[in-house]
């Protein structure tokens, strides 16, 4: 375990924010502290494990990003793998927003790719060659999978890509950001290695969110201890500003609403002891309708949030990337 000044400002100084339990903890009693930095207000689990036991949280084959086709077990892993698959095409048409050159011109870099679904999707259906496509992912089952399925290009981490000096018209970090340790030197590499119009795409969680708000320490995007911080557009330009990267626009990404409220009742229930029946499923339904209209209407209060990322010294209008998406 580590105690780390926040990365933002380098302070010491906290608030305490929020105990929050593991999902996979059996007990449901292991609790983690999430606090604020009082310089940033970045929220962040603090102390967190070293990045050398961070293995051991993310439960393998139960874990849902790193779950492969075909191998869910229960109802539930069955029916998140059909929507994961569902919404592919909606994550690639993010991807793509604004991109000038059609798809056969692009080169994209995913960080955190998992087992490749989107990779596999922007090569099979967008038309995107194989070898302009490149992921990272540090799980070692989910990086084979993406290799051995769909022929992909998968480094084990960002060092092992450094040798390769190619850039990248767009680099994905979907649902990854808050899982990686160091934060500066992952948003430094993405930034040198971004062409020099090229998009930086991040999907986060939001901490503001209505789900997040309404579940309170029950939010299954904490997701503690593999989530390390929580991030909203404040505290995301700050990262980007050390790192000469300058916000576009944000989307929020309203899909997410349903998972984060239907996870969050059943973690509720567990840690209740009481059974998710279907009127607590009815429940977690209502829940998400409201959340996705509150981010229809305010779209930073979204369960999730996409950002869109250029370079600063490129950074283009945000009437003018919104009139060509």
């Amino acid at each position: 375990m580590e105690q780390i000044p926040c990365p933002l400002s380098n302070s010491t100084e906290f608030t305490p924010f929020l105990q929050v339990p593991d999902r996979f903890d059996p007990s449901g009693k292991v609790l983690w502290q999430l606090v604020r930095s009082t310089a940033s207000g970045l929220i962040m689990l603090n102390p967190r494990p070293v990045s050398t036991e961070m293995a051991v949280h993310y439960h393998r084959g139960s874990y849902d990003p790193h779950m492969q086709a075909g191998t869910g077990n229960s109802p539930a892993q069955r029916a998140y793998l059909a929507a994961r698959k569902l919404l592919t095409g909606y994550r690639a048409s993010f991807v793509l927003k604004g991109a000038s050159a059609p798809p056969q011109k692009l080169s994209i870099l995913e960080i955190g790719c998992s087992t490749g679904e989107l990779l596999s999707h922007l090569h099979r259906i967008k038309g995107i060659p194989e070898d302009q496509l490149y992921g990272v992912e540090p799980e070692s089952n989910a990086a084979e999978y993406a290799r051995k399925s769909f022929g992909l290009h998968i480094s084990q981490s960002i060092e092992d890509l450094r040798p390769n000096t190619r850039l990248f018209d767009r680099i994905v970090l979907w649902h990854t950001l808050e899982h990686i340790h160091d934060l500066h030197e992952t948003v430094a590499f993405a930034g040198a290695r971004l062409q020099e119009n090229g998009m930086l795409v991040l999907a986060l969680p939001n901490p503001e969110s209505h789900d997040a708000r309404h579940y309170r320490e029950n939010w299954i995007a904490w997701d503690a201890p593999r989530h390390l911080y929580h991030f909203v557009p404040k505290t995301v330009e700050k990262l980007l500003e050390e790192h000469h990267l300058a916000l576009v626009t944000c989307r929020p990404y309203l899909p997410d609403s349903l998972y984060n409220t239907i996870y969050s009742e059943k973690l509720r229930r567990k840690r209740e002891r009481s059974l998710f029946t279907a009127l607590q499923f009815g429940a977690a339904v209502q829940q998400a309708i409201v959340a996705a209209a509150i981010g229809v209407l305010w779209p930073l209060k979204a369960s999730t949030i996409v950002y869109f990322v250029k370079k600063k010294e490129l950074k283009k209008s945000r009437e003018s990337f919104q009139t060509r998406t």
